[in-house]
């Protein structure tokens, strides 16, 4: 589908990122040895937020009574500029939780930013049908939340899994003022997957169906086959920023690329960047440094 003038492409790979890394190729499986560095080193920026800079978190039930709708909020206990940042992690729906996500905290705290990151129930435990449904709460969570807490701004980035779930945000207006459109300044799409098309068959990604897709469903759930044409106009004011890395598969990246292409024809504000270098993991592991690429490019665009 994102191949077109290929055949016979191997889906189960295109949709695996950590084959697509060009790091760790001394180590036997180096698909593995990127996942589990990623793993250890987003656990290690997230614990070194209290223990090492200082940083102040509360965590806060956005819904549900005992299950993983809570949010981490993280701030420096002497600055607070009135503007909020929201995470949301990847994993494909079915991995990831707070605990390591939080690389992308550290430079936007010492610049003054609350920053919110997400954690959600993971499927199987439940749909990604109830889990987008269960993401419309939490978006209603943020709005509130940035009303009893003087937030002017509100920014968003999600990463993988996370970026399909984000363009959720778009895709509900009617449950979301205009009022509260206008604090939303700026969203990025990180490494995300935008048509499950042709996703919810493979073994690699999917096992036993565990997102409980079908031909049908899939449909539903694919931002790519989403109506955008109606009210783009309402998000005047919010920058979107689609982004992805060179070292993706080709799928990724043209999902990104027509994903970003969608948008701006709905009528919304939309850049897209590729990056060289990086792959799906190491956009998000070297946010946690102020002098990085793509960390530059994150602040660049948020105006700090």
């Amino acid at each position: 589908m994102y191949y077109p003038n290929e055949k016979n492409v191997d889906l189960e790979r295109d949709y695996l990122p950590s084959m697509h890394s060009k790091r760790f190729q001394d180590q036997p499986n180096p698909d593995l040895a990127v996942i589990e560095n990623h793993l250890k080193l987003c656990a290690q920026h997230t614990n070194d937020l209290v223990t090492k800079h200082g940083v102040k978190v509360e965590t806060l039930r956005y819904a549900g009574v005992d299950d993983r709708q809570v949010v981490d909020v993280y701030c420096k206990p002497e600055a607070n500029n009135g503007k909020l940042f929201v995470y949301v992690h990847g994993g494909y729906w079915q991995e990831m939780d707070k605990e390591h996500s939080g690389s992308i905290v550290l430079p936007l705290v010492k610049r003054g930013y609350r920053v919110a990151v997400m954690e959600y129930n993971l499927c199987p435990q439940v749909t990604l049908t109830q889990l987008l449904d269960q993401f419309t709460q939490f978006l209603l969570w943020v709005f509130d939340y940035a009303e009893r807490t003087a937030t002017t701004e509100i920014h968003f980035a999600g990463h993988s899994a996370g970026a399909h779930l984000m363009a959720q945000l778009f895709h509900v207006p009617h449950l979301i003022s205009t009022e509260r459109r206008q604090k939303v300044k700026t969203v990025f799409f990180m490494g995300g997957v935008y048509d499950l098309r042709e996703l919810w068959p493979l073994k690699g990604v999917n096992p036993n169906n565990l997102l409980s897709l079908d031909a049908n469903n899939c449909n539903e759930l694919s931002p790519m086959l989403w109506p955008w044409h109606a009210d783009s106009a309402s998000w005047a004011g919010t920058q979107s920023y689609v982004l992805t890395a060179e070292n993706e598969s080709v799928t990724f990246k043209e999902q990104s690329r027509e994903f970003a292409k969608l948008l701006q024809e709905a009528g919304f504000s939309v850049s897209f960047k590729l990056f060289d270098r990086y792959d799906h993991f190491d956009i998000i592991e070297e946010c946690v440094e102020d002098d990085s690429t793509i960390t530059q490019y994150l602040l660049a665009a948020l105006g700090k």
